[in-house]
């Protein structure tokens, strides 16, 4: 591993050098006060230090960006001697890995923190690390031949090989915590864990203690100590659903977290520290929200190092059949049955759909059109020729044969779920997505 420090203040090079080969011992550090592109094209490093020297100066941007234009596949770490959101921001936004500020005391170890974490990201994948078999299933739930799906998945593959951060953007219904998923399995975080969390469902009076967790005591309840997502999440992938909806407030806590590697949880006096490699997903614009105010741009440059956008369904029909036929397929396998795809002319209902919800509307539909199939004992083409318009009277119908059958039953949800051959936790669902609720007012939930 070469690594090269682009510094020209003696004693700042040297504990430079020294903190990188703590983190390295066997890389091949070296150091320059020239010209940083020469000086990159000469030593051909795998991670640049780019030091205060260049990163306090008046364009450290202009310098990360020359060297990512130079070398796309190059780590850059930037060590400034200013805690400035203006400077972050810019060397982020200009391509730059990660950014540290030099504090006393801890600065020269949270560089050796960085460039361990960076070159570990940096080193070919070959190296002290077998080849896993079935590497490659990471991509399997990413279902479509179309030219849209090929740039999604060659834009995971690029991000599974870096460590940075990344911002999946598109409607909702596109598949972006599968996306996430095969970054996850695909990268050098794949043993460790990926914890999904979905901003818009933390009430905020809960959201500190979710992500930072809390110490027992710290209020009316916490009974006892709590991890929150940001350490469970340790050593693998954080994935932030719907990041939009974070508050303010939680956004600066979250940024210091991001910059820092450190939590400290609600109530709690010591910090402790985290690796966690965070993937950001939003179906609004987060670009105008951070030119409305309502999003913080240090934040939003942060999340955004590397970002996959998901295109609507609509934009990849060619894809509809075998996406069909992919559910289909998980319908039998999870349920012991034996479906066969219908003709293309007994589909059309579902290829003729303009589908407003994209990929998870398509699932829900065909899992509620084989529902009503194996409840009634015919096929799926039977289902669906006989639907009422393109699509919604297969789902108006499951609602109608929902309550006939709990009628039939009483209520009972577990023999209700038997004769309509699921299990009650998929009942409950339905009753939820149909707004069925028991007449005796028993909520769903009690008994599912």
């Amino acid at each position: 591993m070469r690594i090269l420090i682009l510094d020209d203040e003696p004693l700042r090079v040297a504990a430079l050098i020294a903190a990188a080969r703590r983190a390295c011992p066997a890389g091949h550090v070296t150091s320059t006060a020239g010209d940083p592109e020469a000086a990159t094209d000469d030593a051909r490093p795998r991670l640049v230090v780019v030091g205060p020297a260049h990163a306090d100066g008046s364009t450290p941007a202009d310098v990360v960006r020359a060297l990512r234009t130079r070398r796309p596949d190059l780590a850059i770490l930037v060590v400034s001697g200013r805690d400035t959101a203006d400077a972050a921001v810019g060397a982020m936004k200009a391509g730059a890995s990660d950014y540290l500020v030099l504090r006393d005391g801890d600065g020269l170890a949270r560089v050796t923190e960085a460039v361990a974490r960076l070159a570990r990201a940096a080193a070919p994948a070959a190296l002290g690390r077998p080849a896993a078999a079935g590497r490659g299933d990471g991509l399997s739930g990413l279902v479509g031949r179309s030219r849209a799906m090929d740039e999604v998945r060659t834009r995971v593959r690029t991000a599974a090989q870096t460590e940075a951060h990344v911002l999946l953007e598109g409607e909702t219904g596109t598949g972006k915590e599968v996306v996430a998923r095969a970054v996850h399995a695909l990268g050098r975080r794949a043993a460790g864990p990926f914890v999904p969390l979905n901003c818009a469902a933390v009430p905020e009076a809960l959201a500190e203690s979710e992500f930072f967790g809390h110490a027992r005591g710290a209020f009316t309840g916490a009974l006892q100590e709590r991890p929150g997502a940001l350490q469970l999440a340790d050593r693998g992938t954080l994935f932030l659903d719907e990041v939009e909806d974070l508050p303010l407030a939680l956004q600066a806590k979250l940024l210091r977290v991001v910059q820092d590697r450190e939590v400290r949880p609600l109530g709690g006096s010591v910090l402790r520290r985290v690796d966690v490699r965070l993937i950001a997903a939003s179906n609004r614009d987060l670009g105008r929200m951070v030119e409305a105010g309502t999003f913080r741009s240090d934040l939003y440059y942060r999340l955004r190092v590397f970002t996959i956008h998901l295109p609507p369904l609509r934009q990849r029909r060619d894809d509809l059949p075998l996406l069909i036929e992919h559910f289909v397929a998980r319908f039998n396998h999870r349920h012991g049955t034996t479906f066969a795809l219908p003709a293309a002319p007994a589909l059309r209902p579902l290829l003729e759909h303009r589908w407003p919800g994209n990929v998870r509307e398509l699932e829900n539909t065909v899992e509620s059109v084989l529902i009503l199939a194996n409840a009634t004992g015919v096929s799926m083409a039977d289902v669906l020729g006989a639907s009422q318009g393109p699509v919604g009277g297969c789902v108006l119908d499951e609602r109608s044969r929902i309550v006939r059958v709990l009628d039939e039953h009483r209520w009972n949800r577990q023999r209700a779920a038997a004769a309509l051959g699921i299990s009650r936790v998929t009942l409950w669902r339905r009753m939820e997505r149909h707004g069925i609720r028991d007449p005796l007012g028993t909520p769903a939930r009690e008994t599912a």
